[in-house]
């Protein structure tokens, strides 16, 4: 209830005898009462909407989840490869603790995978970690060290749950019943392993009785390192020996990136330029593919163009639009085998001539 409807009922208590003008006596002693009754109105409209996740938010959206059992996921470490090598190229052994930074980042040795090679893990949480760096400087120092390097990502990071990513978990852990092994259970069991950003589940119909697979993603989407898989494995159980029910057998493999090549021609406003609008174009092109999710099996020819159109105001139409070498949707295996996901591959972008 707002001030003005407030005030207005507080004034029609007031016998019609009584002077009820603005600035009046009555409506000068009421309407600062009616602005402090609006706002109580304000807080409390405010403080029931806390009280239920679709509308609730921060650290009260945490307290309704965790009443369900669903709690908001931390931000987590970074693991990369680290290559170290002496003055003269060749790998070297460097002590387990280690530490090597660069451009604000802090990664720690924590495994030896050969010689040379190590598994380090950021100091810092979040998908920061996750950036490439090249070259890294050691903080403690190391006698015969020529050059250390970061390589690639083992584990990705990710940030902190978002409100909306919460929102959206809790959403989906009511709609399904995780229960003995079914696909809700792997599913929330999976996706609760540090790295681990998407999951589809397969089994009896697709792999045989007892047959279980399980088809993983990093935190950034892409194809899951060995390191991953094995994370995985480890907690899951591939035989009865971890957290996945008895009697059933789990095989876990990694997604494979499918690169979309695509080619677009652009008929643009008279006077613009085609090397202004390009990476407009470029850009949407890529974020199109990209927004596609780890489980939709199509690429879709309309909004792909769409993305393209609406990319820059000086593009007034498309010529011919090619994906994936044709001018119609893109099918993506989503089968145990073989499970795509789309990557934007050559971008090709030129001017209607």
């Amino acid at each position: 209830m707002e001030f003005n409807d407030i005030l207005q009922r507080m004034l029609e208590r007031i016998p019609n005898r009584y002077d009820k003008r603005p600035g009046g006596v009555f409506y000068l002693l009421l309407a600062p009462v009616a602005w402090v009754l609006g706002q109580c109105f304000y807080v409390l409209n405010w403080a029931v909407s806390l009280l239920f996740p679709d509308t609730s938010e921060g650290e009260f959206l945490d307290l309704a989840c965790s009443a369900f059992g669903v709690d908001r996921e931390p931000a987590t470490f970074a693991e990369r490869r680290i290559i170290c090598t002496d003055s003269s190229g060749e790998p070297m052994s460097v002590p387990l603790g280690a530490r090597f930074g660069a451009a604000g980042m802090v990664y720690a040795i924590e495994e030896e995978l050969e010689l040379g090679n190590y598994r380090a893990v950021a100091q810092t949480s979040g998908s920061a970690g996750n950036i490439q760096i090249g070259d890294l400087l050691p903080i403690d120092g190391i006698s015969g060290l020529g050059r250390a390097e970061l390589g690639e990502i083992l584990v990705a990071a990710r940030d902190e749950e978002t409100d909306t990513e919460l929102r959206e978990r809790f959403a989906q852990s009511v709609r399904e019943t995780p229960y003995g092994g079914n696909i809700a259970d792997y599913r929330q069991k999976v996706l609760a392993i540090d790295g681990v950003g998407a999951v589809a589940v397969f089994g009896a119909p697709a792999l045989g009785p007892g047959q279980v697979g399980l088809v993983i993603a990093d935190e950034q989407g892409e194809p899951a390192a060995q390191e991953l898989i094995t994370r995985v494995e480890k907690r899951i159980g591939v035989n009865g020996d971890g957290i996945a029910p008895i009697g059933h057998t789990v095989t876990v493999r990694t997604s494979t990136a499918k690169a979309v090549d695509i080619a677009a021609q652009l008929v643009l406003k008279s006077g613009a330029s085609l090397e202004v609008v390009k990476p407009y174009a470029e850009k949407a092109i890529k974020g199109y593919i990209a927004s596609i999710g780890f489980d939709e099996p199509t690429v879709f020819y309309a909004r792909l163009v769409s993305a393209i159109l609406t990319s820059h105001e000086s593009i007034l139409d498309v010529g011919i639009v090619t994906l994936g070498g044709g001018s119609a949707n893109l099918a993506l295996s989503k089968t145990f085998d073989s499970y795509q996901v789309a990557k934007a591959g050559e971008i090709t972008v030129s001017e209607v001539v």
